[in-house]
């Protein structure tokens, strides 16, 4: 693919047959945008599982051509460049910087110790503040990845945004060697100034509502309604808004399969859990993993309290698209208001495996083609992930979007 340069980034994208050609391919790019002196210092890295066998020689073959000591990436079912993106096939998306002197720091993976990371961490804040931090790490560690960005927000004041691996085999990131388990990362002073937005992809269905009888994961009572009751009825309400006629609740398409397992409208129904402090643009989406129509309950992928605001919300190719551009549009205005003028100077976008079967409307370009579109044929890095990271938090269908500005 094409090398995308600015003033202090140089990209490259290929998809290959084996992890040396596809190395070479994106070597061969970012040789192009080399000059004597030029002071890169950073690289960001992303490969598909298929090549995770071959990891370690990868990272050690982009260590030694480009003379660039620290790296920082992880390994993904898919991957992402400007404008492009690939799936279940060897490719390589990778991204050299040059950031002034000491004003970053890579740390090593947290998990049941945070010893090591925190030395650093430490260390860099006496000089520096930490304004940004983007890591990876590894969603099937022992340690639960939200107790690891608590952590993480403990040490440092940055805002914590990346993402988790995924992969069908070993679940790797990088910081400057090769992770497995916990969360890893880079540090970033404010002399690296970053912009972030994240796109949820869903539209809520119906009101705000409060959990007043819960257990575990059970949701028995909204608003002192049974539960199932309360969804019904703003499912009907969707319904009848998509069809533009009153739709019967026999006809909504709730369905119970033999294990239990809630098939709402296709999969496009989701519990979503609004964040304290903010609007219901910015919520955690959680899955709903079964219904018990005769108690009224609704079971969801994560525990619940009594008092607890939530919402049902609908996912789909519309709303995805539709959510995707707001939040690309959303971050322009920002930066222009700050800057003055909108020019970035490179990106990464880590995306939800769950978004690589939305129809963008461009079978080439897909979802990568709409962020070109809006922020410009820039340096663009990524992949697709098992968990987004934003201001310390752990999303699911979400795109999240950190521009070098």
């Amino acid at each position: 693919m094409p090398l995308h340069t600015s003033q202090i980034f140089a990209s490259s994208f290929a998809v290959g047959t084996d992890w040396r050609d596809t190395s070479r391919a994106v070597l061969e790019d970012l040789e192009k945008a080399r000059t004597e002196g030029d002071g890169f210092n950073i690289g960001f890295i992303y490969m598909t599982d298929t090549l995770v066998e071959h990891a370690q020689s990868i990272l050690g073959l982009f260590r030694t051509v480009t003379g660039v000591d620290h790296w920082i990436g992880a390994v993904g079912l898919g991957v992402c460049g400007t404008g492009v993106s690939c799936i279940d096939a060897p490719a390589i998306s990778a991204m050299i910087g040059r950031f002034p002197k000491d004003s970053f720091a890579v740390f090593p993976a947290v998990d049941f110790s945070i010893d090591a990371a925190r030395k650093i961490l430490e260390g860099f804040s006496d000089e520096h503040e930490a304004a940004t931090l983007i890591v990876h790490g590894d969603p099937i560690s022992e340690m639960d990845p939200m107790s690891i960005l608590s952590q993480l927000g403990q040490i440092s004041d940055g805002f914590v945004v990346g993402g988790m691996s995924s992969s069908r085999s070993a679940h790797l990131h990088i910081a400057d060697d090769l992770m497995q388990g916990g969360i890893s990362g880079l540090a970033l002073s404010q002399d690296v100034p970053v912009a972030t937005v994240v796109s949820q992809g869903c539209a809520p269905i119906g009101d705000t509502h409060i959990i007043t009888k819960s257990e575990d994961n059970i949701i028995m009572e909204l608003d002192g309604r049974p539960a199932f009751e309360v969804f019904a009825d703003d499912l009907r309400a969707m319904a009848t808004l998509k069809s533009g006629k009153d739709v019967s609740f026999e006809s909504a398409d709730i369905m119970l399969a033999e294990n239990g397992e809630l098939d709402a409208f296709q999969g496009e129904v989701h519990v979503a859990f609004p964040v304290s402090g903010a609007d219901t643009k910015d919520y955690l989406v959680r899955n709903a993993i079964g219904i018990d129509p005769e108690n009224g309950w609704i079971a969801v992928a994560q525990q619940v309290q009594n008092g607890e605001r939530m919402m049902f919300v609908h996912r789909d190719d519309e709303t995805v698209k539709a959510d995707l551009s707001r939040a690309l549009l959303d971050i322009r205005q920002r930066v222009i208001a700050d800057q003055g003028k909108f020019a970035p100077r490179g990106a990464i976008y880590i995306s939800c495996v769950a978004r690589t079967m939305s129809d963008f409307g461009d079978e080439t370009n897909g979802e990568l083609g709409l962020v070109q579109e809006v922020i410009g044929d820039i340096p663009l890095v990524g992949f697709y992930a098992n968990g987004e990271i934003s201001n310390h938090r752990l999303y699911g269908y979400t795109g999240v979007l950190i521009l070098f500005i």
